[in-house]
């Protein structure tokens, strides 16, 4: 069974969009980030009442030798899984711990999963976030709101259009072009830094497939990695995410006022190609697959 259409991915982005322009409401009132900062609040509360009464998944009831809940919570559900393929799954060997991780059966997995992501939220995060000063360094003008307006929503529209058709072109199609694609684009952007087409058009295509191939990040970390281990798995690379945003954020801003634009754009450019290059040959094949097949073929086997 395929993971399916990640929407949590485009309410992701949506946010981010929202984020940006409740900043831009905010921006030119007195004490503004204090009210900024606590709207998230908010949208906390809501998701935590939200959570409330989530079951436990039928894969992890089997997992832990509970088969009546898990049956019981498929029919509820109407849930398509292999029964029998998930007590295999789960059986060898059960309740791996994190240096499982970094085994010979599964370090495969765990680099591709934390590679892949981290490559394609650095350079995004880390230009949307100093976009105003990206936007000055390449002498755009003063309309920097507007454009990081266009840089959210045009986010949003690339991860829609990637959950999309994730299940029909196939999970390779989706992460691999797009990452040579925005590595170019990026690289265009700082070759021909004074061409405004090249900027516009370089930045678009840019945000759009980053956003698409994102859509991926709520489905490729999950099939890669077995019942046994898919929560440590799936963590372990959203930690990896979350440094590779934080390196971009904090190393851009340094990286404009030393080296400029165009060196800061052809270092972006890098890590979507190595995002690339780690995909080609790590990636999985994975679409029309139970998440059981998925694992185990992830690990080769």
């Amino acid at each position: 069974m395929p993971c399916g259409v990640p929407v949590w991915a485009v309410r992701a982005y949506v946010g981010y969009a929202l984020a940006t322009v409740v900043g831009a409401l905010f921006a030119d009132v007195d004490g503004g980030w204090r009210w900024s900062l606590a709207s998230s609040a908010v949208i906390a509360v809501v998701c935590v009442a939200l959570r409330g009464g989530i079951p436990e998944s039928a894969r992890w009831l089997l997992s832990r030798g509970r088969r009546e809940e898990a049956e019981a919570l498929i029919e509820k559900y109407g849930i398509e899984v292999d029964i029998d393929a998930e007590l295999d799954e789960s059986q060898a060997p059960a309740r791996e711990g994190f240096r499982a991780l970094f085994s010979r059966r599964h370090l495969r997995s765990t680099v591709f999963a934390s590679v892949f992501w981290a490559a394609l939220v650095l350079p995004y995060f880390a230009i949307g976030t100093f976009w105003t000063q990206v936007f000055e360094a390449l002498n755009m003008g003063d309309n920097a709101v507007a454009a990081l307006l266009v840089y959210s929503f045009t986010a949003v529209a690339g991860v829609t259009a990637g959950c999309l058709v994730v299940d029909r072109i196939g999970r390779r199609r989706l992460l691999i072009p797009p990452f040579w694609i925005t590595a170019g684009a990026l690289a265009l952007v700082a070759l021909w830094p004074t061409s405004t087409p090249v900027i516009v058009g370089g930045f678009l295509f840019f945000i759009f497939l980053n956003a698409a191939s994102s859509a991926l990040t709520a489905i490729h970390p999950l099939e890669v990695f077995p019942t046994s281990l898919r929560t440590t798995g799936v963590g372990f690379a959203t930690a990896m995410s979350r440094v590779g945003a934080a390196i971009g954020t904090f190393l851009l801003p340094m990286g404009l006022d030393r080296f400029g634009a165009e060196f800061v754009l052809l270092i972006g450019a890098g890590v979507l190609a190595l995002g690339g290059l780690v995909s080609q040959f790590l990636a999985p094949e994975t679409t029309d697959m139970d998440l059981a097949r998925a694992a185990r073929k992830a690990r080769g086997a």
